[in-house]
């Protein structure tokens, strides 16, 4: 059986704790050098402003600035331990809460500000936000002479912690779920497209990455274990929820839900206005009687009833400005017939 306390195994372990850590640092990096266009275009006035953009901005910076504490931690010699703990879980629950009201707010906004809803979404947040200012009073750092770094003890005590993260994401993606599932009927292009649409994947994917942290934390194998994948979870819920902040700014607003349908158009438009024309025809026309011009210069007027069928390759639409009513002049070789519409 092994013996997961072993010093050379926890060594191992460790070791592949901060090695995972090193290349979420650089894909979170990465994703925030890369879109920084869309806080730039904000200040340069290219987007409008929104009070929910301090959320995205929590969000994203207090992401990163836990990445630089941790290579603080882990790459910057000796340094009291205790303060340094207590900061590396603060930055991260700080941008689990920015993260995660976004979502709220796009909750709320789904449901169309659903009381019930909306009681629920905030209560479940505080819920959360509560467990991770409990858990910053229990946390214990040491420095490890043979790792040479920070490390924390004790890490079991942060169960509690992670189940209450787990339950938050699985509410607020339910409810985010059962909310496109009420506007999935107005849908022209499906219900899966619907679901893109809104970003909900990366709320599902968030949710998912909180699995492994409950996991390894009932196992209970040593605190390298219990740690290793709490980086993978924070990471996708920063990136996921910024990245769902952006593509709803673009297509509309973070707390009005509006539907990205393609705009429907009438083939019908009602000349209201005497100047306003329009090339769309409807209804039947009617004609007045047509008059006839004889060679010898009297005419006569037709009064039946009867229809007049027009060649359509004859049948020209003129505009004449001022007008009521465009003509309607119709060309025979034989001889010419006007006809107006009444």
């Amino acid at each position: 059986m092994v013996n997961w306390h072993d010093p050379v195994l926890l060594f191992r372990d460790y070791f592949s704790l901060i090695k995972l850590n090193h290349a979420l640092a650089g894909i979170y990096i990465w994703e925030t050098v890369f879109t920084a266009g869309f806080e730039l275009d904000i200040l340069r006035g290219k987007r409008p402003y929104r009070w929910t953009i301090w959320l995205y901005l929590g969000t994203r910076y207090t992401t990163l600035l836990a990445f630089i504490m941790f290579f603080i931690d882990k790459d910057g010699g000796k340094v009291p331990c205790q303060p340094l703990m207590i900061t590396n879980f603060t930055l991260p629950y700080a941008s689990w809460a920015f993260a995660s009201l976004i979502v709220v707010l796009r909750v709320i906004a789904i449901w169309n500000r659903n009381i019930l809803v909306s009681l629920i979404a905030i209560g479940v947040w505080l819920g959360g936000l509560g467990l991770n200012i409990r858990n910053l009073t229990m946390v214990e750092g040491s420095y490890n002479t043979v790792l040479e770094t920070c490390v924390v003890l004790h890490t079991r005590k942060g169960l509690v912690n992670a189940i209450g993260a787990l339950v938050v994401d699985v509410v607020l993606c339910m409810a985010m779920l059962i909310g496109l599932l009420r506007h999935a009927h107005r849908s022209s292009t499906g219900i899966w497209h619907l679901l893109y649409q809104q970003c909900i994947i990366w709320i599902v994917l968030a949710g998912l990455a909180e699995i492994p942290p409950v996991v390894f934390l009932i196992l209970n194998l040593n605190d390298a274990w219990n740690e290793m994948f709490t980086g993978v979870a924070i990471t996708i819920l920063a990136i996921g929820a910024a990245r769902m902040y952006r593509s709803l700014c673009r297509h509309g607003s973070l707390t009005e839900y509006v539907s990205s349908e393609p705009p429907q158009f009438s083939l019908v438009t009602p000349m209201s206005n005497p100047q306003h024309r329009s090339t769309n025809v409807y209804g039947p026309m009617h004609f007045a009687a047509p008059t006839h011009w004889q060679s010898n210069g009297t005419c006569t007027t037709s009064n039946s009833n009867t229809p007049v069928f027009l060649p359509t390759d004859h049948i020209q639409l003129e505009f004449v400005p001022g007008a009521s009513n465009p003509g309607l002049v119709h060309e025979n070789t034989k001889g010419k017939v006007g006809y107006e519409t009444t």
